[in-house]
């Protein structure tokens, strides 16, 4: 039987990969290194993520099939828990996603990565050593259509911090830690639920709303975004667990060529699953002109409360990432049988079905200090602007607030 060690539960994915993986690999054991107070918060912070996916009941009797660990993921090596020392699989997810505060999210990304790693070499059964990292390390100047083979490059220039530490842990793992099973997924763009829309967590579903409701698109409006739905990077991280081979070291999880969206083709599904009295024509501008964005955020929004001068400010960001009008090739993951992502136009009708107001979602995204003042010393660059989940953040899994909330989960 499969023993699988899960970090970053609690976040929007990990919950994704829990429930997929529990509803549909009941064979499996999954333990979960979750940071609580004992094991019963650990469980019950468990459950409150996993009934964002069914009902309040299930997502208790699901938690009750996890094993928690309580834990730190970036103190891994110093636990001596025999619990962790029969686990086949491990799953790393958590991560601090802030956007700009260095050395924190650098001593998290990296050095607690490494600290797993470390913990995961003692672990004598572990035959996979899935690390979740992000297909935003190309950084800002990346080719339009991009393999895993260009990145980590050390010269490239990251737009946020974020992508720079997860950039780094994967370079450290690679050349630290050569006898470990190590697989590297790099998800693209996370954004809604292909069946839930944004019930599971609304993610940056604003972004893509805001862009909308302004009418304007940085570059070009046939330019394209990398965007894949949580459920579907859940279901592909639990069969790469599952696979006991797979041909390369680094994937991308991402829309390639066959699901990526373009701006266009967004408009005029918008217009059948959000009409409007006359039908949406985006207008481009250059990401680094904020005297045009602000105009037009100001006209549209207003600047009148703090939510919203926060929410122009991370919408600046989120500009830059869509300007970069890069595809990520998920060729290996293809050709290895996965199945395909389904693209943004097949399910943005139910994600915005099951959203609310734009302000009230970027709320929720940010999180509530989603107000607070930048750090002294960590002030947006102009030149260069923000992810992911995500991650993603944009990855998935996406940043949480404007020095973002911190740790997703460990």
């Amino acid at each position: 039987m499969s023993r699988i060690l899960l970090t970053g539960a609690t976040g929007l994915i990990g919950g994704a990969v829990l429930h997929h993986a529990l509803t549909s690999r009941p064979v499996s054991e999954w333990v979960c290194l979750v940071r609580a107070s004992d094991e019963e918060a650990g469980r019950q912070r468990i459950a409150a993520r996993l009934s964002r996916f069914t009902s309040t009941l299930n997502a208790q009797r699901l938690a009750q099939r996890v094993e928690i660990v309580v834990g730190d993921f970036t103190q891994a090596d110093q636990m001596a828990d025999p619990r962790l020392d029969s686990v086949t699989q491990l799953l790393h997810l958590a991560a601090d996603t802030s956007w700009w505060a260095h050395e924190k999210v650098h001593r998290t990304n990296h050095g607690g990565t490494l600290s797993l790693a470390r913990r995961a070499m003692r672990m004598k059964r572990l035959d996979r050593f899935l690390h979740v990292s992000t297909a935003m390390i190309c950084g800002s100047g990346p080719p339009a259509i991009l393999d895993e083979t260009r990145y980590p490059d050390p010269e490239a220039a990251h737009l946020v911090h974020y992508s720079a530490s997860k950039a780094a842990a994967e370079t450290s793992l690679m050349a630290g830690f050569a006898d470990m099973p190590l697989v590297v997924a790099r998800p693209s763009i996370v954004l809604g639920h292909s069946t839930l829309g944004a019930r599971p967590g609304s993610s940056i579903l604003w972004v893509i709303r805001a862009c909308d409701r302004l009418r304007l698109v940085a570059g070009d409006r046939d330019g394209t975004v990398d965007i894949v739905p949580i459920d579907w990077v859940a279901k592909t991280l639990v069969e790469m667990l599952a696979r006991p081979d797979l041909a390369h070291q680094t994937y991308h999880l991402s829309a390639g060529l066959k699901s990526r969206t373009r701006w266009s083709d967004l408009g005029r599904t918008l217009d059948i699953v959000d009409p409007d009295d006359i039908p949406r024509h985006y207008d481009e501008f250059d990401a680094s002109d904020r005297a045009a964005l602000l105009a037009r955020y100001t006209a549209v929004f207003g600047m009148d409360e703090a939510i919203k001068v926060a929410m122009f400010r991370a919408l600046q960001a989120y500009y830059r990432f869509c300007e970069l009008n890069v595809t990520f090739d998920n060729t290996r993951l293809l050709s290895e049988g996965f199945t395909a992502p389904p693209p943004l136009s097949d399910y943005i009708g139910r994600c915005i079905e099951t959203s609310g107001d734009i302000i009230d979602q970027f709320h929720e995204d940010f999180g509530n200090l989603a107000l607070a003042p930048v750090p002294r010393g960590e002030r947006l660059p102009r030149t260069r602007l923000p992810l992911t989940d995500g991650a993603a953040v944009l990855d998935g899994t996406a940043g949480r607030n404007i020095a973002r909330r911190g740790t997703a989960s460990a």
